[in-house]
Parts: structure tokens; sequence; C-alpha cells
């Protein structure tokens, strides 16, 4: 039984212990779907077995010798002693000391995790919290209510949470107002009453409006100034963090402090992932009291059209979400780990000049963003107590860590102009050149543009292209260095700039629009590759991806039609491009990418020589410069595309307009918005519910279990002890077969004949080839197939490829068809056959070396 001072000893420890998620290896990391998975996945891992085996033995040895923490000993580094302490609460677990200590942590493409944690206490919990579900379900039993209140019942509760999400205001009125529906005796006969039900549902953070009068220069038909008056929608980001911050939903996927992870045991080679892997975090956490939790907050803004027929219909959401949110689950709309927190608003500024009216904008946008994050002030200076996803209370320090837009507002955030980079101080002309560029300092900026503002008129103003904005929103935000937050934008500045607007321009003036489109038309169709059968030049907007798509190919593509040196150039291009997207990034991708652009300036005066560019001065061929050290300071690149902010315009903007009458149209998405979380709310809070009645309803049948067997319900040690010795070796559990490839179920073509297949598959040398491979394969087959045997046929087969930690935790399939040709029938045209190739790797390990070579 733990002390008061050990108990404390470890929940202080709680950000380093590598085994805190359930149904996730504690040897490796590795996060699976079930606990069965995880023991099947440590029983199928050599090297996790290997630690498991050793598991068995210190179980032989009595508890006192195997590290359990006391008042005067250290935390244990040692891992759990059963299979079972994975999904027990961490507080009852072993923690590892809060040294800077190195873990070994193997995964299954044998990449080794050694773990440097941070030499002091870091996210240190203060006591148990109640969060925001606690507190609903305690009020509710508290007045008698109902889990369904203010629903009369979970029917009458599903089909409003149907109806909310799926059908507008105009169609509500009519859907209960039909006969059939009246008959159901439902306690809502309108949408007035409707709508009353779900606006009494709680919400998490409401919204505030704030009204602003900005006075113009520009003079009325009284002789006085023309004013403008415009509406602020905003929340409380402080409230915001703290939502986003309990979700216990999100627990698996929170971390809590900084660590830096490695894949040798020297500590040589850096592994760049989430966002408490980079070293912003690490530098940030030491300016902070001890014990300390940082809360690092992603914002971004992006300004989006919501009529298809009407052009001045704009909104100018603002985003926020936490960096303590593993970045693969930020990127699903479907969790809902980004909030919206305000909407900046869209005015003309008529009442300004023309003169004047660009630099109102630039200051109306600060001053929004100043109201929407002031709360941030305070809170990251003495931090704010808030219950965590793991119902533990820390005191959390919200910091403004990234800032996730395009190139103008990135400019518009770092309040400089677009001929200038936001981030450094190199000049327009040179930004063609792989030059260094020193970043921008807070104090000196804000220093400039107080000399500025007192009318000394600084050369550095200039010189550094500021506009005299002189309130940035950022001037009073703890810790945060505006020109280090702009994170790089992979969709605008690489697919979209660097890539489409770029390379592909400068090629296609090399090989002429007519070869360009005849390249593409004739590249051959293949399982996840697009075919561009009508060419490029007719397609007038591009999606991502397409974009995506014809990266795939070009290479291969410009083979033959370009010189070697232009080759050289795109192929650097694409490797870069390639590259910063890996999930996962480490020494040698770093290197990897620092040589693909160093590559593609040491060759781009190709272009120049053959007068297809003058210079390079491109304000997105130098963001390239940035990518490597915005991976070092705020980990891999995939948790700050702005395509999640595009997508989001969906759910935060475009619906919300849709399903109002387009009069005051934020106002009323604001409120369609609050009504949609407070479903979504109600929803997570039954999710949660119904998950904590399964555990107590679980934890009391191993209760009287234990009764029944003779065992003191006190007795901890004896009951455990008993549970271990009953305990099934892992070894020996039914192994999980994997699936090397998939077929239909149902054969398309049963019983095919041979000579079916010799006609219609041009396969004339089947028979013997098949007839050679059972021979050497299968000598002691006693019958072999003649001309007279069927065969059932299949279209395709589905190979399932090994895991690349680079590109996708996902399982990714490859295609490979065997159709026959379809002839011509009615209007459809004929379809040629398809015989994909497929290459075997027989010698794993000789091709794994292979590769390495290669890439080394």
């Amino acid at each position: 039984m733990h002390t008061q001072a050990s108990r404390k000893a470890s929940t202080t420890a709680l950000s380093a212990a590598p085994w805190l998620a359930p149904n996730r290896c504690g040897f490796c990391h590795k996060r699976l779907a079930t606990p069965t998975g995880v023991k099947l996945h440590i029983q199928n891992t050599e090297a996790c077995r290997r630690r498991w085996e050793a598991w068995i033995e210190r179980t032989r040895t009595p508890r006192a010798s195997i590290g359990v923490p006391n008042n005067n000993d250290p935390v244990s580094n040692d891992p759990p002693m059963n299979i079972d302490e994975f999904f027990t609460p961490f507080e009852e677990q072993c923690r590892p000391s809060q040294k800077a200590t190195v873990e070994d942590i193997p995964d299954d493409d044998e990449l080794a995790r050694f773990v440097r944690y941070y030499p002091t206490p870091v996210a240190q919990v203060l006591r148990r919290g109640e969060n925001m579900f606690d507190e609903w379900r305690r009020t509710n039993e508290k007045e008698g209510h109902s889990r369904w209140a203010p629903f009369a019942d979970e029917e009458e509760w599903e089909l409003a949470r149907w109806l909310l999400k799926n059908v507008g205001q105009n169609k509500i009125d009519e859907f209960l107002k039909l006969k059939t529906i009246k008959r159901c005796n439902l306690t809502s006969g309108s949408k007035y009453t409707f709508f009353q039900k779900v606006d009494q549902l709680p919400e998490a953070n409401p919204w505030i409006y704030d009204e602003l009068t900005i006075t113009g220069d520009v003079l009325g038909e009284d002789n006085k100034l023309l004013t403008d008056r415009l509406d602020l929608w905003r929340r409380d980001p402080v409230e915001c963090i703290r939502e986003l911050i309990g979700k216990s939903a999100l627990q698996d996927v929170m971390g809590y402090a900084p660590e830096q992870v490695f894949s040798d045991e020297e500590g040589a080679k850096r592994i760049y992932d989430e966002m408490w892997t980079g070293d912003w975090w690490w530098d940030v956490q030491g300016k902070l009291p001890t014990g300390a939790t940082i809360a690092p907050v992603i914002l971004a803004s992006d300004k989006t059209k919501l009529s298809q027929f009407r052009g001045d219909q704009t909104a100018w959401p603002v985003y926020l979400s936490i960096g303590n949110i593993a970045k693969a689950t930020r990127r699903q709309v479907s969790a809902h780990a980004t909030v919206l927190v305000g909407y900046i608003p869209v005015t003309k500024l008529q009442c300004f000049s023309d003169a004047t009216r660009s630099l109102a904008g630039y200051r109306l946008f600060h001053h929004c963003m100043k109201s929407i994050l002031d709360p941030l002030v305070e809170a990251g200076k003495i931090g704010v107590e808030m219950t965590c996803a793991d119902g533990w209370v820390r005191r959390i320090f919200p910091i403004v860590a990234a800032y996730v837009a395009d190139f103008p507002e990135q400019c518009l955030v770092a309040n400089v102009r677009e001929s200038f980079c936001p981030r450094g101080l190199i000049t327009p002309e040179q930004r063609g050149e792989p030059s260094g560029c020193l970043l921008r300092s807070v104090s000196e900026s804000l220093d400039v543009l107080d000399r500025h503002k007192r009318g000394e008129n600084p050369p550095e103003f200039h010189e550094r292209g500021m506009r005299p904005v002189y309130e940035p929103f950022w001037k009073d935000l703890p810790h945060c260095d505006i020109f280090a937050c702009m994170t790089p934008d992979i969709m605008h500045q690489l697919h979209k700039g660097v890539f489409k607007d770029h390379l592909v321009s400068w090629c296609t003036a090399l090989i002429g629009d007519d070869e360009m489109d005849r390249r593409f038309m004739a590249i051959s169709e293949v399982p996840g590759l697009r075919h561009f059968k009508k060419g490029i030049l007719h397609v007038t907007q591009w999606t991502n991806s397409e974009r995506k798509e014809m990266q795939k190919v070009f290479v291969a593509l410009l083979s033959g039609a370009v010189s070697a040196e232009v080759l050289k150039v795109v192929q650097a291009v694409i490797d870069f491009i390639y590259i910063a997207q890996f999930q996962q990034q480490t020494t040698e991708t770093l290197n990897a990418l620092r040589t693909a652009y160093q590559t593609f300036h040491c060759h781009k005066d190709v272009f120049i020589t053959l007068g297809v560019r003058e210079h390079f001065n491109i304000p997105k061929v130098h963001a390239m410069f940035h990518y490597l050290e915005a991976i070092e300071q705020k980990g891999a690149l995939d948790g700050y595309n702005t395509e999640l902010a595009e997508r989001l315009h969906i759910d935060f903007a475009k619906e919300g307009y849709r399903a109002g009458n387009h009069r005051d149209y934020i106002a009323n998405m604001t409120k369609w918005l609050q009504r949609q979380e407070a479903a979504n709310l109600r929803k997570d809070y039954l999710d949660w519910l119904h998950q904590e009645e399964a555990a107590a309803a679980a934890s009391l049948k191993k209760k009287v279990g234990s009764c029944a067997h003779g065992l003191p319900v006190g007795d901890e040690s004896d009951g455990e002890e008993n549970m271990t010795s009953k305990r099934p070796d892992l070894r020996f559990l039914p192994s999980q077969i994997p699936r090397l490839y998939r077929i239909a179920i149902k054969c398309p073509s049963p019983r095919t004949a041979l000579r079916v297949l010799e006609r219609a598959h041009g396969a004339s040398e089947f028979l013997p080839a098949l007839t050679t491979f059972l021979k050497r394969h299968f000598p002691q087959a006693t019958s072999l197939p003649s001309r007279l045997t069927h065969y059932n046929t299949y279209k395709q087969v589905k190979v399932e490829l090994p895991w690349n930690r680079y590109i996708t935790s996902a399982v990714c399939i490859d295609k490979i068809r065997a159709t026959a040709a379809v002839p011509a029938r009615g209007r459809s045209q004929a379809v040629p056959q398809h015989l994909d190739t497929a290459i075997v790797v027989e010698d794993r390990a000789a091709y794994k070396a292979g590769s390495k070579g290669s890439l080394d």
C-alpha cells in the first residue's frame, strides 16, 4: 500500500509513465483497439515478448524486492507486473523517476525509442478533480432529473438530435405537425417548443457579444466623421481550453509534459512527431514554475465565402486547439478537438478613405484578436487550475505556440508587408537564395513600433517591412514569440505554390502545353494513381488532392522530355514535398529534407539559363527555408496544415449560414452552432455515463467474484497474488495469423474454363506454368491440372502493405488487378483489360538492407 508521500511522488511522474493509456503496449507504446489486441501484439512481437518473459521471472520474487516505491526509495521505473495493470488507474501503477533518464521502447519496425524526460517535475497533479460531466451527473442526481432531460426519454432525445443535425427549422415545424408524428405524443409539437427544449441543454462555452464602433476619416453630409458599427462574436479561450483538456474521450491521446525522443541510446538521433517532442515545449517549460503544465495554444484563422451567388457574404472564423492532443486526433473533425473561439467582423470600412482603408483593416483585425485572446494574458502568467482528461487537477499555463494561416494572413498576424518574410529579417531581394533568415524578435519589433509611434521614424521600420499597427494582439501574450508561431503551410506553400503554380508552369514552358497534356494522357491507369485522361490544361480550378496526384507521376512523366539537370530540380522539389509531409521526422529524414532543399538551390538556375525565370525571389520558395526549424521546434508538420481549417469552415461557418435566413447571419450562425455543440456535448455525456456505469458494474462483479472465492474484500495483495497465479501465460494465447492478402468472399467468375483464361485474359502459358509450380513446391501432389480443369477466377487481390511510420498509422492496401477486356455495349464504351505488375520481395532482410544503404 502506497503512503501519502509515495503516492504524491508517483502522481507527479504522470507525464513520464510510458504505459498510462489503456489498450497500449507497455513496452513499445503501440496503441491497439482492445485489451485482447494488446495481448496478441505482445505475443507476436519478439522484443515485447522477451520483456514479458522477464516480467514472468520477476513475479516469482517477493513484492518488496521489485522496486515498489516508499517514502525513502525513488519511484520505480519497472513496468507493471501483469497484463491487467495496463488498464488500471494510473495512480495505482508504478512511476518512473523524474530524472532526465533514457528509456528503451522498441517499436514494431525495429526502431527503438529512447525517451528523455524533463529533469524537473512537470505536469504536477494537485488533487483528484471533478470534470464537467461529473458535475452534471451530481446535479441531475440531486435535482432528480432524468439523463434525457429536458426530453422525455431516449427515443425522443435521439429524434431531437437527428432533427437538429439534419433538418432545417421550417422543415422541423412541418415534420412535428405531421399526423403520424403527433400520434407519438412527443413533448414538442412545434419548432418553437422544440427549440425551447434544445436551448435548455447545458453548454460549455457561451458566446459573448461585443459591439464595436469605429470612426473613420471621411466626412458625411452632416460634416461629421462617418462611423461604422460592427459585431464581434467571441468565446472565452480559457474556458475553451478547459473543455478540450478535460475531454475524457481524449484521455488516451493527451500529453502533459515535454520529452525528447531518440532512436539510439547515445541520444544522437532525434525523433520528432508530436508537439511535446519538439524543442519549443522543452524550452518554454524552463520559464515556468516547477510543476507547471503547459497547454500549447494552436490558433488558426481564414476568411471564407459563405454564399454561392452573392459574393459579399463572408465569415472570418478563428479556431483554437491545444498541442496536448495528439495531432492525428486533432485532424479528425469528428473528435471535436478544435473549437471556434470567434468570428472577426468582415466590413468594407467605407467610413475610411482609400488611402487609409487598408491600414484600418489591419488595426481592426488586431483589435478583435486582442479582445478574443485577452483572457490568455493573465492565465499564461499565473496559470489556471483545470481538471484534465485523466481526472487530475493541474495548474495549466495556456501559451500561444502556433498560428496556422496562409501567407497573406501570416503577414497580417506578424504585422509585416507581404513583400517581406513574416518570420525572418531577410530582404525581398535575397529570398531566392538559401542564405540564412534571422528570426524576428518580438521585443525589438515592439521597440521599433513604439519609436515609430512617437514620430522618430526609425530606419528599421522600413527595412523590416513593418506596418504602423502599434497595438498588435500578441504584444502582451506571455512567452509568445509570434514570429516563431508561424507554422509552414504545406497546402498553399508546397502543393499549390511551389509545385502547381511554379514548377509545373516552368516545365510546361519548356516542353510546351500540348506535350505536357499528351504525357499526362499517356499514363496508364494504375490503382492508387489518378489518370488525367483529358490532360491538365483544361482544368481551371484545382483541388489539393489533384495536385497531390500530379506529384506522384510528375518526375516519371518528365523523363526524356527535359534535361537531366531540370529533372534533378524537379525530383528535389518532389522529395522535399513528400518528406515535409512525414507524420514522424527523424535526424535522417531532416538530413534528407536539407539535401533536397540544397539540391534545388544548387541547380535551380537552369531555369534562368533556359529563359523560363528571371529570379527566384518568391515568398513560397523562401518559406521552404523555415521547414526544418519548424519541425525541430514544434514536431511533425502534419499537425499544422491549413487543410483542417478549410475543412472546419463547413461545420463552423457554411452549414450554419445555410441553416439561417441570411439576415444578420453571423448572429444566426452562433445560435445554430451553440445548439449543435450542446447536442454533441449531451451525446458525449451520455457515452461517458454509459462507460462509467459499465466500469462500475465490472468492478462490482470483480469484487463479488473475489468474495465468492473466499478472498477478503480489503485484502488487495492476496487477491492480486491469487489472480496472477490463475492468469494464463500470454505466450500460449491463440495466435492471430496476419492476413497476407484479401480476395472477394464470393468468387465473381467461378469454374472458369481454361480456354476462357487463354482467350479473354491472354494466359496462353497458364497451364504449363501452374504445372511447373505445383511440381516444384508440392511434389507430393497426386493429381495435376489438365485442360479439363475449371478454376475460380478473381478480378483482383488486395495485398496489405508493410506499415510505414513516416506516412500513416493506418493499414495500407495495394490492389493487383487482372480483369478481362469488356466489349462495347450500347452507349457504354469498351473497357480494355487490366493486368497489373506485382514485384514480390522474397528476402525481406536483404531488401531492407538495400533500402537503408540507398537512403544513407
